[in-house]
């Protein structure tokens, strides 16, 4: 990732990548469910977290291992610690974030994981200014909608 500090990516996202944070929409997944930054933090950090217990670095396992961060998100949403709302933003997010940090126009975040100079640490650090990145940008806590019982109208 090209020695990243933890900060960095909250200090060079575009202009662009700020206002496409900012929008609502962009905490929305694909269940139509509004997602909070807390939560796609979360899930990130968990996903982190069983990459380095497990050591899954990608320069000692191929693509089709199934040890890369696509497949620590979709295994840390099968244990309950995220869904696929989350991994979908997670992927706009690392996309967004990744970026900005490396000043290409456009990184899809599955092939800039599966590179062949890609380490594990470049891959913690991305997940956790992505965390960092859907914490300041993601909306808070959500508010509960008012139960609506039977035979009664909004």
């Amino acid at each position: 990732m090209t020695n990243l500090p933890a900060s960095t990516p909250l200090t060079v996202l575009d202009t662009w990548a700020v206002r496409y944070l900012q929008r609502p929409e962009s905490w929305c997944g694909p269940s139509g469910t509004k997602v909070t930054g807390e939560a796609v933090a979360a899930h990130l950090q968990a996903a982190a977290a069983l990459m380095k217990r497990e050591n899954w670095d990608p320069q000692l396992y191929a693509p089709s291992s199934r040890r890369s961060l696509y497949y620590a998100l979709i295994q840390t949403a099968a244990d309950g610690q995220g869904d696929d709302d989350t991994r979908d933003i997670i992927r706009d997010l690392l996309n967004c974030v990744l970026a900005a940090v490396t000043g290409a126009p456009y990184v899809y975040y599955e092939a800039w994981n599966e590179h062949a100079t890609r380490t594990l640490d470049d891959v913690l650090l991305a997940c956790d200014a992505a965390a960092a990145v859907a914490r300041q940008y993601g909306p808070g806590p959500l508010a509960v909608p008012p139960q609506v019982e039977p035979g009664q109208s909004r």
